[in-house]
């Protein structure tokens, strides 16, 4: 951790809060029967999971942008 600098907080919240959110999963999948479209039928429930998706997805994008367009800029 020390060799990559990440902060050791948001770890050991994660190792803590991780097998709590699993076994929720699996309960909430339990009571679905399996359908995972759950998550997505109640609005809170697809705003929380859009939010989660964009935070994934955005940054990476972001980063891949900007770097095609300065490569773009730097083959002029």
């Amino acid at each position: 951790m020390r060799l990559y600098d990440f902060p050791a907080a948001p770890v050991l919240v994660g190792m803590i809060l991780g097998p709590l959110a699993e076994q929720q999963l699996r309960r909430a999948l339990a009571l679905s029967q399996g359908d995972p479209s759950v998550f997505l039928t109640r609005p809170i429930s697809a705003a929380l999971v859009a939010i989660t998706v964009a935070v994934l997805v955005l940054p990476p994008l972001v980063g891949w942008i900007r770097w095609a367009r300065a490569a773009r800029g730097a083959g002029r």
